[in-house]
């Protein structure tokens, strides 16, 4: 049985529903101070997580995650204030007409950047909306898996000392993980903890390297990475990722002359148009884009987009529970996705988000969701137990120092 016009779609009592309002909830989780995550650009203190709510004219809701969100607070509120009251009245189902919209009528001053990262979250929170509606999971509304199981790595590495990296590590691959990422916090001590990780790990675990250098307020010198990729080429990872801020396309380019590493990126480009010219530069081995920023609309343009240029996609998801089960959900829908990513910072607050408390995981994969939406909830209390303080956030620093040149 099929949709026959009616309220019934595949026997199931569907009655249309219209976007009520949009809510965003920020919470908040202070590190412990002798877990010390920090990188090349800057310092992680908290777990933030900007929370879409999405809610219907039955008082159904749905869920979304804004990366953007773990940077800035008061430009969140005012773009879901604004697109909330754009969208009121739009059916729920419509979610193509909705991304259009929104972005139709904000191109002027939208086209890249936050406005992106605040439509995607409400963009995620609509297929998960439909998604507990149908009582279907997500990736049966984005056409049905690819893939019945997608592979998935372990994404922290905030550590500057191979004693704390090794202790992650081995967490990560107990629970199943078989690929981790770390984090370069200084380039002339990298390859020490790479070794140290190789010798830990070998035939175990996979490694990637991100340099972090695509949110460097101060990045490092172009020689300066392309060095780090010359002396890691004689040691055994999959990528090395954003060596580079975006702007610099021509760095880019120098490295992939220079070195037989895959070179990764950008999650801070949001668009399909905005990747088009990295894809005819040819600067990128696999392309990356944050689920959190451009959703699954755009994601699946972005991904499209590197489909027809051979490349293939490793999300980013640098989130909670939420971002987390939307890169599972897309990444079994389409042929190009090699990874998604799973945010391995020690907190609690994804215990609260998750349906079923974790998900599981086996030797590097994760299988399809068994759930109705995104398979994630969210109840009110939360704002009170992960209660959010307003500040200037740590994680990019953007104190004087001097440009890295060797």
């Amino acid at each position: 049985m099929g949709y026959d016009g009616s309220n019934f779609f595949y026997g199931i009592n569907f009655t249309m529903s219209k976007i009520k309002k949009i809510e965003i909830h920020f919470l908040e989780y202070p590190f412990p101070k002798k877990l010390n995550y920090k990188y090349s650009a800057g310092l992680v203190e908290n777990m933030i997580v900007p929370v879409v709510k999405l809610i219907d004219s039955n008082n159904e809701y749905g869920l979304g995650e804004i990366t953007h969100g773990q940077f800035t607070y008061e430009p969140i509120i005012g773009l879901v204030k604004h697109f909330s009251d754009l969208l009121k009245g739009t059916e729920t189902e419509n979610i193509n007409q909705a991304w259009e919209k929104m972005y139709g009528s904000s191109v002027f001053w939208n086209r890249e950047g936050i406005g992106i990262g605040v439509m995607g979250g409400i963009n995620i929170a609509m297929y998960d909306l439909l998604g507990k509606r149908m009582k279907m999971p997500v990736y049966k509304l984005l056409g049905g898996v690819q893939k019945n199981k997608i592979r998935i790595y372990a994404s922290n590495g905030l550590f500057d000392n191979s004693k704390q990296l090794l202790a992650d590590a081995k967490k990560a691959y107990s629970l199943g993980f078989r690929v981790y990422k770390m984090r370069v916090i200084d380039p002339n001590k990298t390859v020490s903890l790479v070794k140290a990780f190789n010798r830990k790990f070998k035939n175990k675990m996979q490694l990637i390297v991100d340099a972090v250098q695509g949110s460097a307020a101060n990045p490092w010198a172009t020689k300066v990475s392309i060095n780090l990729a010359k002396k890691l080429e004689l040691e055994e990872i999959v990528f090395l990722e954003e060596p580079f801020r975006v702007e610099n396309l021509k760095g880019y380019k120098d490295i992939k002359t220079t070195t037989s590493l895959n070179i990764a990126g950008a999650e801070s480009i949001p668009t399909a148009r905005a990747f088009k010219k990295y894809l005819e530069e040819d600067v990128f081995d696999i392309l990356q884009f944050d689920i959190a920023t451009s959703g699954f609309t755009e994601g699946r343009r972005i991904s499209d987009l590197a489909y027809i240029h051979n490349k293939p996609v490793a999300i980013h998801s640098w989130g909670s529970a939420i971002s987390i089960m939307a890169g599972i959900h897309f990444g079994l829908t389409v042929p190009n996705i090699a990874f998604t990513e799973y945010c391995f910072m020690d907190h609690p607050i994804n215990i609260d988000l998750f349906e079923n408390k974790k998900i599981n995981i086996t030797n590097g994969y994760t299988s399809k969701p068994k759930c109705f939406g995104l398979g994630v909830k969210f109840k009110d209390i939360l704002s009170k137990k992960f209660p959010y303080n307003e500040k200037i956030n740590t994680m990019i620093a953007t104190n004087d120092h001097e440009i890295k040149l060797i």
